[in-house]
C-alpha cells in the first residue's frame, strides 16, 4: 500500500500527475442568491429601500377617506475583504520538481477561495439564534441515530414548510434548503418518506442519492453546514463542535439575499525581485472585496438536529 509522507520527489522518475486533495468544492446553491444591482453598489457597500405596504381594503364604505403616507425602511450591506494566505515558492525547489509548482499554487489559491467563500455564505445567511419568528430555527424529531442525535424526518420537512408558508413570502418558487450530509442520510432512511413516495425515484435520484426538489423546496446538498449550540445560538464559523452542538440544514429565501464579488486580484511578487535570499522566493496570494448577506432578517432559518 502506498504511503504519503512530507516533501516532494525531485528527480525525473516521477508521475507528472499530482495526487488530488480530498475536498468537495460543491457550491451550486450560490446560483440561487441574488446578484447586487450594479447601479446600487457604492464605495461603502450597497443600500436598499423598502416601502411598507399600509394600503387598506374596504367593503361598503360610507365614510370619507383620509390619505396616508406610505413610510419606508432602509437597509445597508457593507463590503467585506476576502484574502487567501500568501504562499512562497523558492527558486531551488522549482529547479528540481517534476511539475510546475507556481501554476499549481495558483490553482490551490483559486480552490481555497472558492471553498472559503462557499463556507462563508452558508454561515452568513444562517440565523444567529432561534429567537426570531421570521427566521425559524427548529429541531429534528426523529429517532436516535445511536450517537445521541435525533434524525431528521420527512414529517419535520413538511411541518417546516408549513412554517415557511406562514411567512407569506412573495415568490413560492424561491424557497431553498441546503441539506447537511446527516440530514440527507436521515431522509433516505426515513420510513415516512419511503411510504409517501412509493417510487423513491420521485424523491431521490437512484444513482446519486440526491434529494430532488419537491414540496416547494429546491434542495441542495453540501458537506459544508452551519452548526448550533445546545442553547440555540449559532456557532462561530469554523468552530469545533462540542458535546451538545449539532449541524443543521439551512433554509433561505433567495429574494432576500444579495451577493457580489469584485474582480479577484492575483497578488504576485516574482523571485526576480528578491535580491537578498540565498534561494530567491516568489510569493502569491489572492485578494478582493465582496459582499454577501441577508438584505433583511426575514425568510431564513434552519432545521437543526436535536439532542436526545
Amino acid at each position: 500500500m502506498a504511503t504519503i509522507v512530507d516533501g516532494n520527489w525531485l528527480n525525473q522518475y516521477v508521475s507528472p500527475q499530482l495526487l488530488k486533495e480530498f475536498k468537495n468544492f460543491n457550491d451550486d446553491f450560490l446560483a440561487a442568491l441574488k446578484s447586487a444591482p450594479k447601479a446600487a453598489i457604492t464605495a461603502d457597500g450597497i443600500r436598499f429601500n423598502k416601502l411598507i405596504n399600509n394600503v387598506g381594503f374596504h367593503v361598503d364604505n360610507t365614510s370619507d377617506f383620509t390619505a396616508k403616507k406610505m413610510t419606508g425602511k432602509k437597509g445597508f450591506v457593507e463590503w467585506e475583504k476576502y484574502d487567501t494566505d500568501p504562499t512562497e515558492v523558492d527558486d531551488a525547489e522549482l529547479r528540481g520538481l517534476a511539475f510546475d509548482k507556481r501554476s499549481e499554487v495558483r490553482k490551490a489559491h483559486a480552490d481555497a477561495f472558492k471553498l472559503g467563500y462557499r463556507d462563508h455564505v452558508i454561515w452568513k445567511l444562517a440565523p444567529d439564534d432561534n429567537t426570531v419568528s421570521e427566521m425559524p430555527v427548529v429541531r429534528t424529531s426523529g429517532g436516535n441515530d445511536g450517537n445521541g442525535r435525533l434524525r431528521m424526518t420527512f414529517k419535520d420537512l413538511v411541518e417546516y414548510l408549513e412554517i415557511v408558508k406562514a411567512l407569506n413570502l412573495p415568490n413560492v418558487n424561491d424557497l431553498n434548503m441546503i441539506l447537511c450530509p446527516k440530514h440527507s442520510t436521515d431522509l433516505i432512511l426515513d420510513r415516512d418518506s419511503a411510504a409517501y413516495f412509493a417510487n423513491k425515484q420521485i424523491f431521490f435520484d437512484p444513482l446519486t442519492g440526491k434529494v430532488k426538489s419537491v414540496m416547494g423546496f429546491k434542495f441542495y446538498e453540501n458537506n459544508a453546514a452551519v452548526a448550533y449550540a445546545g442553547d440555540g445560538n449559532k456557532l462561530a464559523k469554523g468552530a469545533a463542535l462540542g458535546a451538545t452542538d449539532q449541524y443543521g440544514s439551512l433554509f433561505f429565501y433567495g429574494g432576500n439575499t444579495v451577493k457580489h464579488i469584485d474582480k479577484v486580484k492575483s497578488l504576485y511578487t516574482p523571485e526576480t525581485q528578491d535580491t537578498k535570499s540565498a534561494d530567491p522566493k516568489s510569493v502569491y496570494r489572492t485578494q478582493t472585496y465582496g459582499l454577501v448577506d441577508r438584505v433583511e432578517d426575514y425568510g431564513f432559518g434552519a432545521i437543526v438536529s436535536a439532542n436526545v
